[in-house]
Formats: structure tokens, sequence, C-alpha cells
């Protein structure tokens, strides 16, 4: 997109948000869908591969986090994935933040960080679908299945989105032809660099490999967003292609945090995994995913062949489990990784906590199972057996929080939960304890509020 284009999309893109705001509860979230995430920082790609991705409430670094699921600003009618969301999941995959301002006025984010570049005065990002500059903002566009979206600094000051194409495989020695075009309507582009050498008038160049290995070849021109990557196998004559070189299994990066709660509201929640080759590696092309719950001594499958970077699953209650990921490359290479437990809380409205007089059952729509239990009164308590090595306390911490007092076995601890009010947060972890079923004792210490949400017991 040249300048005066650019700088067009960008006022369109306020303009449309703000138009479109309209009251009302979002409908159901929709299915998730698997689409190519690319990154482009200023001076390289942040992250470039398949990301799943559904529409959720999104949480930059330091902004607000709320809902992005491509009806903000009623833009539309239906939830689904949309390019904040799918960036949101991509940090969460690849280790890098984001961040950005939420304006109430058109119910949409302005991304300002991504990874390790920051928009200013004169540079900003811009988000692409398939190579198309978006006219509205990224929580208000669907995205499905097969897109591409594309993320890039300083995007409004250039002329063209680069797309390299050709073939993925060839033989030393031999002339491999990549072709550049702009992404958005396929016209060949002169001037763009591949590995060293220069498109022509056609869009094309001529590359020869005198060496066998894996070539991850990218399109850059000064006034342009640097291309997609191109992933070529080079192997001498006679060989089956992607073998020669790569001989190394991929690894596994599997995303989950401490906690189901930390993930949303549910004891459904996604398990979130990447792929990871080295420099020279041929490429994941699929996944296969096992689960156990702590304790039990096998595994059982969740899904054995697919391009998903993430599965759902529901656990139990009360229960802690393990996910090993499996990652194959295009040379039949195959690595696994184990994840650490993660936790399922008990919620308010199990069977296992129990809340004497005192304590009021509150509708949240961000607490764990959507209820939390809150008391304003002075010795109000609650209990729950405990049967693990540690439990933890999720609630919500009150500008004018209450004392809370937690005792097991001998053990007593009083914390002051004060503070910023966040649905779902971690309050307290206790310190090991002797395996055994003890009784964990609640009391509410101030006629101040207290939230109890869920208690967490770990293995």
């Amino acid at each position: 997109m040249n300048k005066t284009r650019g700088k067009f999309a960008y006022a369109a893109t306020l303009t449309a948000c703000v138009a479109a705001m309209t009251s009302g509860a979002p409908a159901a979230l929709a299915a998730p869908a698997s689409v190519n995430l690319r990154i482009e920082g200023e001076t390289s790609t942040v992250f470039e591969g398949p990301v799943t991705s559904d529409g959720h409430v999104v949480r930059p670094a330091t902004g607000a986090a709320r809902l992005c699921d491509g009806t903000n600003g009623g833009a539309n009618s239906q939830p689904g994935p949309t390019p904040t969301s799918t960036l949101d999941d991509g940090a969460r995959l690849g280790t890098f933040a984001w961040d950005g301002d939420y304006f109430d006025s058109f119910d949409d984010y302005l991304v300002n960080r991504i990874g390790p570049d920051s928009a200013n005065n004169s540079q900003f990002f811009g988000q692409y679908v398939n190579s198309q500059p978006s006219q509205v903002g990224g929580c208000q566009e669907i995205v499905r299945t097969g897109d591409e979206v594309l993320w890039a600094f300083d995007a409004f000051s250039k002329s063209n989105v680069l797309k390299l194409t050709g073939p993925t495989t060839g033989r030393t020695d031999q002339p491999v032809t990549v072709k550049v075009t702009e992404g958005t309507n396929g016209a060949a582009l002169d001037g763009a660099t591949v590995r060293g050498s220069t498109t022509g008038p056609d869009g094309t160049v001529s590359l020869t490999f005198p060496d066998p290995g894996v070539y991850r070849l990218k399109a850059e021109r000064p006034d342009a967003v640097r291309s997609n990557a191109l992933s070529v196998c080079i192997d001498p004559p006679g060989v089956e292609s992607c073998t020669s070189t790569d001989r190394t299994a991929p690894g596994v990066r599997i995303a989950l945090p401490r906690f189901a709660s930390d993930l949303g509201t549910s004891r459904t929640f996604p398990v979130n995994y990447e792929g990871l080759e080295e420099p020279g590696g041929s490429g994941v092309t699929g996944y296969g995913v096992t689960q156990r719950r702590v304790g039990e001594p096998a595994f059982a499958s969740l899904v054995s062949r697919t391009i998903l970077t993430r599965t759902p699953f529901r656990g139990e209650p009360g229960g802690s489990y393990q996910f090993r990921v499996s990652a194959t490359d295009r040379a039949g290479n195959r690595g696994t990784s184990t994840s650490e437990p993660i936790n399922v809380p008990f919620d308010d409205r199990g069977a296992q906590l129990d809340f004497a007089e005192g304590w009021n059952r509150l509708k949240r729509a961000g607490a764990w199972g959507g209820f939390t239990m809150r008391s304003a009164e002075r010795g109000a308590t609650a209990s729950i057996p405990v049967d693990g090595a540690r439990f933890a306390v999720i609630g919500r911490r009150l500008k004018e929080g209450g004392r809370l007092k937690m005792s097991i076995l001998n053990r007593t601890k009083v914390k002051r939960f004060r503070g910023a009010a966040k649905h779902r947060e971690v309050l307290y972890v206790s310190a090991r304890l002797p395996r055994g079923e003890h009784a964990l004792k609640l009391k509410a210490l101030d006629d101040a509020a207290v939230e109890v949400d869920a208690v967490a017991v770990l293995p």
C-alpha cells in the first residue's frame, strides 16, 4: 500500500470502528480457525507460522484485557477469530509480547508494540489479511482457516506487500526459479532481492545452490513489506527430497499455564503448542497430542494427525493433567515434548467447597464457572478437603478488600486481598504440604469484602 493509501486506510480504520459501534452482548464463540500468522518487524521477521485461534479475551502486555471476536463495534453478527486474537495466540506460542491501547469509542485496540518494535509518531503497525490492508480494527475482521494474517511495522510507508512463490524442492547445482509479486493483485515486481539476487521485470530470479540443505528464502525491497518465507529443500540428484541434511527431529513448545483458570472461565481449555525447527529444518507438517491425569501411568490419544496448533481438552475439577505433543517434519523426523502439569480448580459451586453463612454467590461473566463467592461479614468461613502437595486460592482483589485467614494442619496464613479487581487471579499458593488429605479452612477477618472464586489442589 502506498503512503497515501496507507494513511487513508489508517483513517478509515478509525472511522469504521467509530461508525460501527453498537450495543448488545456477543454471541457464543465460533469454532477456531488455523491461519498463518506473520509479523514483519523493522529489521527482521518476528514470527511466521501456523496459529490456531478463535475469538476470545485478549491480553496485551499492559493494556486492558477485552473480548476480541469480530463482534466488536457491531462489525459482525457472529463471533470468530480475528487478526488481533491471532496475534494474541501467536504471542503465547512464540513467547513474544504485544501491547495496545483499547479505545471504548470504537471498541477496539490500536496495537503499539509487537516483539522488539514499538510504534511512534510516524511509524505504525498495519494489519493485512491475505495481503489486503484491513479497513477496520483488528478485533472487527473475521479470519478463516487458510487465511494469512500479517502485521507489519511502519506499514503505511510501504508501497507493496511482497509475496514469494516457487518450488519447495530442488537439486544441487541446478537452477531454482522463484517469483516475487505484489500480494494484493499478483503483479510481478522487479528490484526485489532474494538471497542476494535481484528480480527482473517478470518478477523472477534463478538461484543455484551448490550445497545440500534447507534454505529459507525471503524477498525484500526497501519500499515494501518483506515477503513470506519459502523453504526449499536442496538435495543431491537421486536422493529423496528433504532427507539429505535434515536428520534432526523438531522441538515442540507447549504453552500452558499452571492453572486452567488462567486461560478462561471453563474447565474446557485450549492446549497450545508450536513445532520448533532448527535453522536448517525442513518444516513441521503435523502434530499428535496425548494426555494423562497426573498419577495415571499411560497417556491417552487426543488427536493423532492435525495441522492445528491447538487442541481443546475438558478436565475434571481438581484434576492435574500433562500433555505430550509430537511434531513431524517434511523429512519424517519426529520430536516429542511433555508439558508441566496444568491444574483444574474446584469451582465455588462444586460440592468440594463448603461455604457457611455469611457468603453470597454472585454471577460474574469473568469468574471461573461464571460465579464467585463474596463475603463482607467478619467470621464467615469456608472449607475444602486438600489431598495434594499444595493448594492455591483463586479469586479477585477488591479496591477496599479485606483479609482472609487460611488454615491447614497447624499452619495459618493471613493475606489482605486489596488491589485492582481482576477475575481469576491466583491470590495465594501455599508452601508444600505433607502427603495425605487435610482440611483447608478459610475465614474472613473483616467486614471489608473478600472474594473466593475457586481453590486448586496441586499434585
